[in-house]
């Protein structure tokens, strides 16, 4: 059903399930002593966006470095020519603002396609992975052979996706909050069934290739992941990191990394870190994403920047020739029938910007046809 659905929910009850311990240390010292640590390799390199999450990272290491004399990482980003994707106006603001000295520019062209070079070849070696596109990083890593490689992964829900920030908010500032956010703390003190069925009706699956049962099963896990959600911040963390498709991503990141003689490092991942997040959100927390990241990063980084809403699409990067052939002539195997309606499948493939679910069926489909690996895929049944 991961595969059928391209999503994974739910929790990481396996051996690699993170462990918390409560109270944690200050979070701005724990990101020092792992910059510090991380900047002593050599070369360490940032995969810099020009996003909140890369962009605090690099600046938070250039000034642990120049603090403590270490040499500064090297930024690398990728650029294609796609509009959506495009994010020069906001890197070039941030290395600027931060006088970054080592900004290396890569441009992958059709290569980062889903079935392109990177893509196939990466398959071909290690089978599936989440997250699908989780190879468009290798021309970065090559650069970090030898030494690190270090990326913002887990940013968005350390510091964005907390669903009870506004609430909160407003109960620390003496505000009245709004009717949603009511609304959505009460439920969330519910039964938990009474949270599940609301989450049922109001989150139903968007993968609209999934035949009749496999869609209802996956709206059931849909919901219990919601569910999962808790009313605090401190809580959250713990939630959150241990998530199965966090812990698969960064699973995925060492591998690829290792490939390449390199480390991985994802310093919003590392658990003492998030431990000390959580320590310091307290209860409830330190506002929204703009206000937590301000708190944190306010003295490195201009608050445009920290501030700033927008996100970079890279729906046409990775939806390229090389995955639009394989759709046109896919002849619907390689995928289970009861799961999956294959022309259904086929039309979103074939749509301008497919959803993001259907990348890791497209890669299902093409290793069936392409390589037959008798150790199966590296994503884990539910």
């Amino acid at each position: 059903l991961d595969v059928a659905s391209g999503v994974v929910v739910g929790q990481d009850r396996g051996p690699r399930r993170p462990v918390f311990t409560l109270p944690g240390p200050a979070p701005a010292a724990r990101l020092a002593e792992l910059a510090a640590e991380l900047l002593a390799a050599s070369p360490c390199v940032i995969a810099f966006s020009g996003g909140r999450d890369s962009s605090a990272l690099l600046a938070f290491f250039i000034d642990v470095a120049r603090r403590h004399g270490l040499d500064e990482p090297v930024a690398v980003t990728a650029r294609w020519d796609d509009a959506a994707s495009d994010e020069r106006e906001w890197q070039e603001h941030v290395i600027e603002a931060i006088g970054a000295a080592d900004w290396e520019i890569i441009r992958p062209g059709d290569d980062l396609d889903l079935l392109g070079a990177e893509a196939v070849g990466t398959l071909s070696g290690q089978g599936l992975m989440w997250p699908p596109p989780a190879y468009a990083f290798l021309p970065m890593v090559r650069m970090a052979a030898g030494g690190v490689f270090v990326s913002g992964e887990g940013g968005d829900e350390a510091f964005g996706l907390f669903p009870h920030a506004r609430f909160w908010d407003a109960v620390r500032h003496r505000r009245i909050p709004l009717r949603p956010d009511w609304v959505a703390a009460v439920a969330a003190c519910a039964p938990r069934a009474y949270r599940r069925r609301r989450w049922e009706r109001e989150l139903p699956p968007y993968q609209t290739w999934l035949q009749p049962d496999a869609r209802a099963q996956f709206a059931r896990q849909l919901a219990d992941d919601q569910t999962d959600d808790p009313l605090r911040w401190d809580h959250y963390q713990v939630v959150s990191r241990s998530r199965r498709a966090v812990g698969l991503t960064l699973g995925t990141l060492e591998s690829l990394c290792a490939l390449e003689g390199a480390r991985y490092a994802g310093p919003f991942l590392d658990t003492a870190f998030l431990s000390g997040l959580a320590t310091w959100g307290g209860q409830l927390g330190r506002g929204d994403r703009t206000a937590v990241m301000t708190a944190l990063f306010g003295d490195v980084l201009p608050t445009p920047v920290l501030a700033r809403t927008s996100k970079a699409s890279f729906g046409g990067v990775f939806w390229g020739p090389a995955s639009r052939r394989f759709a046109e002539s896919w002849d619907g195997t390689g995928l289970d029938g009861e799961l999956v309606d294959a022309e259904e499948l086929r039309r979103e493939w074939l749509s301008p910007v497919p959803v993001y679910g259907a990348a890791l069926p497209l890669h299902a489909a093409w290793l069936a046809h392409h390589v037959a690996r008798a150790d199966g895929p590296r994503v884990e049944t539910p």
